[in-house]
């Protein structure tokens, strides 16, 4: 039965995943008071978060999928985040796919005299925009400011930049970071600066600066498998991106 979740002990048996450090990410950064974040459990089978109208699905072994397969609409879901195995096991068509990538050995912080911790998002924006392509489409401006503000905050966010002149070269962004794991959101590069190594330095700083067991990064089938290979990036999973609004005919 799913039940919703109004404390953190509810949650602390979901890790081990990216899906669950970003569910457990959000709750700290969000709290459960607000009625664009919400969260529920399923026993111990599954963990979701709904932040707007995106939700983010840790299912495990146990899982009752005809259950969430009829809660996901009914709780304001139009898209949902999952493992690949869930995603198989959903009513809904995949609208994107990809490879989670985890580091888990990382070198000692260096101290990178170029690097600014935690810019302000007004500045990272330029570069996402930048960055754009057919599987990454950056968020309106808004929301991405008030988000990333708001984790970073409250320390479930971290962010990194090299400039190079008068603006930004790179940024790395850390959207959830729990205790023991972090999710890269986004690492973006100014199309006039790439191939001298701004992305892979970014990326290692702010890797190295995460005091986390395990970083994760979901990457686009077809996209930067390389990059992140050299980077010490190894392959985890894979996930599944849904769309509730349409549901096949199982």
């Amino acid at each position: 039965m799913i039940a919703f979740v109004e404390h953190p002990e509810a949650l602390a048996s979901f890790s081990g995943n990216a899906f669950a450090c970003r569910i457990r990410a959000t709750a700290a950064a969000y709290g459960f008071a607000h009625p664009f974040a919400r969260f529920w459990v399923q026993g111990r089978g599954a963990a979701l978060c709904l932040l707007d109208d995106v939700m983010i699905l840790d299912a495990r072994a146990g899982a009752d999928f005809d259950e969430l397969a009829a809660f996901l609409p009914a709780a304001g879901a139009r898209t949902v985040l999952c493992s690949a195995e869930a995603a198989r096991a959903l009513p809904f068509p995949r609208r994107a796919t990809g490879e989670i990538m985890a580091l888990r050995e990382r070198a000692a912080p260096v101290e990178e005299a170029e690097i600014l911790w935690d810019p302000s998002p007004r500045l990272l924006y330029p570069l996402l925009c930048a960055s754009q392509t057919a599987s990454f489409l950056p968020p309106p401006f808004e929301p991405f400011y008030l988000d990333l503000s708001h984790r970073t905050r409250h320390g479930a966010a971290r962010s990194a930049a090299i400039r190079a002149g008068d603006s930004l070269a790179a940024c790395a962004i850390c959207s959830a970071k729990t205790e023991e794991a972090a999710v890269l959101s986004a690492v973006a590069v100014r199309p006039d600066v790439r191939r001298r190594g701004f992305g892979a330095r970014v990326v290692l700083a702010l890797a190295a600066s995460l005091p986390v067991d395990t970083i994760y990064i979901f990457r686009a089938s077809g996209e930067n498998e390389a990059f992140y290979r050299t980077l010490g990036f190894t392959g985890h999973s894979h996930f599944a991106e849904l769309d509730v609004q349409e549901r096949n005919n199982l």
